[in-house]
């Protein structure tokens, strides 16, 4: 028997929060297994609290139908419940009758799409384009002018189907070349390649060209660059353009607290060059400015946050606890300092946001209480020895700050 609505929606609510706080290698796993449902409407829902971190995470899906038709939209997809009539997005809750359609009108060339998808993942980004190529302009061609039947289960109107359909299109129709751009993201994109997939897009539209730079900016290591380029191409794309940098400017900053210390550092490292892209952008004034301020403020307030819970957790208290250990295992040390390494580069990282004299401070109190455990050290092979502690301090401070420690406790 299936459980009450009410019911499930409780256990979907669990569900997707237990995900959202689960650590990175358990929410990868979570993720896989509910790639492979072939139901997704509460696997979606599951997925929704955590979408944040996965924007973070990034994690290599699954290739399928569905996810490669929309590919070229992702990043103007959102939420059902924030999608509003009028705006340049496509609400999540259209994805799966839209992908059934064009499967259906597609008939063996979506089969052969199908097929072609399985083993591969999105981060195959070659075999994305090669099936790309087949798929996005024939889709284009295969949405009807009306909405299909059955359109009214989605909770949408006929007109709504109309407008989704109309933005979709001119994106399948220059899909090869905004997924160029798109893949190209983590190289800020090149100039050259955003140009020329918003020139092929340009003239269908502001909505079209607006949905067009909201997939590009969610990949693009340079946002604000990207939205100069836009810009440039014709008067009225400056309101486009200025839009895109809203959408960077409302994002929160990743929950760097459920990240583990490489995925805090890789998604903190991230939202630096972003935000010294942002920087210099010559777009953003007066309001703007003050937001680009306080997301810079609120990340190295993360940042900060995350590197001073790890240390206590990745170095101080492992040090402690080994100390009152009759027997060290060599694993244990070695866990230790490669947690040192992982913390030297988040604060790395989080310098560049402007915490510095909060980092030199944590790494002071961090070295005078080692120090203090420097003389209870043991000289044996089966003790925490007074070269494992100078070695953390080493990673984390440099080799004279080590010198010292050792100097200083005798």
């Amino acid at each position: 028997m299936k459980p009450a609505p009410t019911t499930l929606a409780r256990e979907v609510n669990w569900l997707g929060k237990a995900t959202a706080q689960a650590d990175d290698q358990a929410l990868t796993r979570v993720v896989r297994m509910l790639d492979g449902l072939k139901d997704r409407g509460a696997a979606d829902q599951v997925l929704a609290l955590a979408r944040q971190r996965l924007r973070a995470l990034r994690p290599a899906r699954p290739l399928g139908f569905m996810r490669v038709l929309f590919l070229p939209l992702d990043g103007a997809i959102v939420a059902s419940t924030r999608w509003r009539r009028g705006e340049p997005l496509v609400p999540r809750s259209a994805l799966a009758p839209l992908a059934q359609l064009v499967e259906h009108r597609l008939g063996a060339q979506a089969t052969e799409v199908v097929t072609r998808c399985e083993g591969r993942t999105t981060a195959d980004l070659g075999e994305v384009a090669r099936l790309g190529a087949m798929l996005w302009p024939e889709a284009a061609l295969a949405l009807p002018a009306e909405a299909p039947a059955g359109w009214e289960e989605t909770g949408l109107a006929a007109s709504d189907y109309q407008a989704i359909a109309a933005l979709s299109r001119p994106l399948w129709q220059q899909g090869e070349l905004l997924w160029a751009a798109m893949a190209a993201g983590p190289e800020g994109p090149p100039d050259q390649l955003a140009r020329q997939a918003l020139l092929a897009i340009l003239p269908a539209g502001p909505h079209a060209l607006a949905a067009a730079l909201a997939a590009l900016v969610a990949r693009a290591a340079s946002p604000g660059q990207l939205a100069m380029v836009a810009a440039q191409l014709e008067p009225q794309c400056r309101a486009a353009a200025q839009a895109a940098l809203d959408r960077v400017l409302d994002e929160a900053p990743p929950q760097l607290d459920l990240l583990d210390l490489n995925g805090a550092t890789s998604a903190a490292a991230a939202l630096v060059t972003r935000l010294e892209d942002l920087e210099r952008c010559t777009l953003l004034h007066g309001d703007r400015q003050r937001r680009l301020a306080g997301l810079r403020r609120a990340a190295d307030e993360a940042c900060r946050d995350r590197f001073l819970v790890g240390l206590e957790a990745q170095v101080m208290q492992p040090a402690a606890q080994l100390m009152a250990t009759a027997s060290v295992p060599d694993a244990a040390v070695a866990a230790m300092e490669l947690g040192a390494r992982q913390l030297r580069g988040l604060e790395q990282v989080g310098r560049r946001l402007g915490g510095a004299p909060s980092y030199d401070k944590a790494l002071a109190t961090m070295s005078e209480a080692l120090a203090r455990l420097v003389p209870l050290a043991g000289d044996g092979e089966q003790e925490l020895r007074r070269m494992d502690l100078a070695r953390l301090v080493e990673i984390l401070c440099g080799p004279d700050a080590a010198m010292r420690m050792l100097a200083q406790a005798g």
